[in-house]
């Protein structure tokens, strides 16, 4: 884990914030809440307007957790940005997607994410203002 945080790791990577999830399993409120206020934070403080999150590390999570990933979006709502989340299980995947939390366009709604299979996928995804459809 990196700097202040519990939950994340947070580091630059060629002008995109890059969070990575460092708990393996996210299946109670407190942790879900402590989880999204780190990644607020993160986000908030450093100004993100590209942002991946790696979800490498996490195998488990409840429909909880997902407010803890929309609490990025709305930090973000004032700034246009983006958020990319990468390196998905497929029970993660399958949990955002059922929230219907995935989208195919960037420019589909203010509360979904693209995604991508891996980190450096995610980051060239965000290297180009005007990417197409993930």
């Amino acid at each position: 884990m990196s700097g202040p945080y519990r939950h994340i790791g947070a580091r630059n990577a060629d002008g995109t914030l890059v969070l990575t999830i460092e708990v393996e399993q996210v299946k109670d409120f407190t942790i879900s809440e402590e989880m999204r206020y780190e990644l607020v934070h993160a986000v908030k403080s450093r100004e993100a307007k590209r942002i991946v999150v790696d979800l490498r590390n996490m195998t488990f999570m409840t429909s909880l957790a997902c407010v803890a990933f929309i609490g990025v979006r709305q930090a973000m709502k004032d700034v246009e940005g983006r958020v990319v989340l990468c390196n998905m299980s497929d029970f993660i995947h399958k949990v955002f997607s059922a929230k219907r939390l995935l989208v195919r366009s960037k420019n589909n709604g203010n509360v979904a994410f693209e995604s991508a299979p891996t980190l450096e996928e995610a980051l060239a995804m965000l290297a180009t203002p005007d990417e197409q459809e993930a």
